[in-house]
């Protein structure tokens, strides 16, 4: 019997097979739980509201809710500089929020507090900025253990920068998304589409998602609309 650790699920097979946003949630869930922190949000860095404003965030746990608290919750563990100077940092930074029994009684439910928040910066091949925020209850990282999480960050943002980033910023439908499209604007429902393609209903309505997201329509009539407009399909 092998007495070799188990490959982490977000450092596995199930990485290279990532095509859609919630594969990307499942494997930065996992890397988070993986270095027991509780909480991730993976963000484009905002010059006009350091580090990130809400609207900014690209995947994350966070109940929507509870976006507005987290991030100032992540600036006050960073402190006013570094929040302040987010867009220049190449390399990790991490800290701690003041404990809850300090704050007034209506903030006591700041499930953030007291908690370690890691900050690590992320780039696209162009120079686009962006950054994976962890945070949970437990020691802060040393520096052996904030490489790892780096280099399994690195390689969760790669793919998602070639399998979602990428195509969102040009606009441009892939040939997938544009078959699902099609059969869409022919009355196919997603189980049925599925089938015709061989995928999962869950795949279906992912790159039907993105499409959508794409098109800047908001259900998919409208998706099918613009798609016809466009010529995007015939």
């Amino acid at each position: 019997m092998s007495n070799a650790p188990a490959i982490p699920f977000h450092a596995g097979p199930e990485l290279s097979r990532a095509i859609n946003r919630t594969d990307f949630f499942r494997l930065l869930k996992s890397a988070a739980q993986h270095y027991n922190f509780d909480n991730f949000a993976l963000a484009r860095i905002s010059e006009a509201s350091a580090p990130f404003g809400e609207r900014d965030i690209v995947i994350t746990n966070v109940a929507d809710r509870r976006v507005g608290l987290f991030i100032t919750t992540l600036k006050e563990a960073l402190g006013t500089v570094r929040a302040k100077t987010a867009q220049f940092l190449a390399t990790p930074v991490h800290g701690r929020s003041a404990q809850p029994e300090i704050y007034p009684s209506d903030l006591v439910f700041n499930e953030f507090l007291g908690g370690v928040f890691l900050f690590i910066p992320l780039f696209t091949p162009e120079g686009r900025r962006y950054c994976l925020v962890l945070s949970g209850e437990r020691p802060e990282p040393d520096q052996s253990e904030i490489a790892d999480m780096l280099l399994d960050a690195m390689r969760i943002f790669d793919k998602l920068y070639e399998e979602i980033l990428t195509p969102e910023m040009s606009g441009r439908l892939t040939q997938r998304e544009s078959e699902i499209v099609k059969w869409t604007s022919e009355g196919k429902t997603s189980a049925e589409i599925a089938i015709i393609l061989g995928l999962s209903e869950h795949t279906v309505n992912s790159h039907i998602t993105a499409a959508a997201r794409k098109l800047d329509a908001v259900n998919r009539v409208h998706m099918v609309a613009i798609a016809l407009r466009n010529g995007l399909v015939s």
